[in-house]
């Protein structure tokens, strides 16, 4: 029963455009020791206060390193897709979704975690994260003689979070609040062939902005087999969007 669950709740995530792992109020890693993992990390939320729907998707690799029992450092790498919706860069009422197109940016963030308080079996910590993701270059026709590049600026986010956890045994189940913030500036260079094919090229910017998108999560860890591997599920709830997470690490 219990690998049924697990099974369908993997598959539960898979189809989701997914969220940040945040994880439970402990470190990873030991004292003066380190972890090593890999994760998957979507979400699809509106970013206010211009309401652009954004959907990404992070494959990354996250190493950490224990200051102390309950406090630790952690940086992850990997790429991400993503997807903004209905953006309106050409006239009133036509709008298209600009996506990476299955050529995703790398990025890199960093952040700490841990414990400030537990009580028994219960826990309360706290988990910060920034990240900053390379820029792209997109191109949209609109007709024959229209066309627009899309410059956008490197984007940068910031994740705050405070789970509380309820050890049941080896495992953790957690959950609590988060916050999130948002950045990118997107310029815009329209070109536009006129009668005799001559060039007009105009230029503007728009900014693409979450000023505190506020939501909730809930995740479970669990040790795997007797070499030190953990599993980690989270899934979460934002403005406009729904969230989840896997991961897997190893700490030593």
């Amino acid at each position: 029963m219990r690998y049924l669950v697990l099974t369908s709740f993997l598959l539960f995530l898979l189809a989701l455009p997914a969220a940040a792992q945040v994880g439970p109020a402990a470190s990873r890693a030991e004292r003066h020791g380190y972890s090593l993992g890999i994760g998957v990390h979507n979400i699809q939320s509106c970013w206010t206060p211009n309401d652009y729907e954004v959907a990404r998707n992070r494959m990354y690799f996250e190493g950490s390193y224990g200051f102390t029992e309950h406090l630790e450092g952690f940086a992850r790498a990997g790429v991400s897709d993503w997807v903004v919706n209905d953006i309106e860069t050409y006239k009133p009422g036509m709008v298209r979704d600009i996506s990476t197109d299955g050529s995703p940016p790398g990025f890199v963030s960093g952040g700490l975690r841990g414990e400030m308080w537990r009580f028994g079996r219960f826990s309360v910590g706290g988990s910060a994260e920034a990240a900053w993701y390379c820029g792209m270059d997109r191109f949209v026709r609109w007709n024959y003689d229209v066309y627009q590049e899309l410059l956008f600026d490197s984007t940068f986010e910031l994740t705050a979070a405070v789970p509380v956890g309820c050890d049941l045994g080896r495992s953790v189940v957690y959950g609590g609040p988060l916050l999130h913030f948002g950045y990118s500036r997107l310029n815009v260079r329209t070109h536009k062939f006129d009668v005799d094919w001559e060039v007009e090229d105009t230029i503007h910017a728009l900014t693409i902005r979450d000023k505190g998108g506020v939501g909730g999560f809930l995740g479970w860890r669990t040790p795997l087999g007797k070499k030190g591997w953990n599993l980690q599920l989270e899934a979460a709830g934002m403005r406009g969007g729904f969230a989840g997470s896997l991961g897997f690490y190893r700490g030593w």
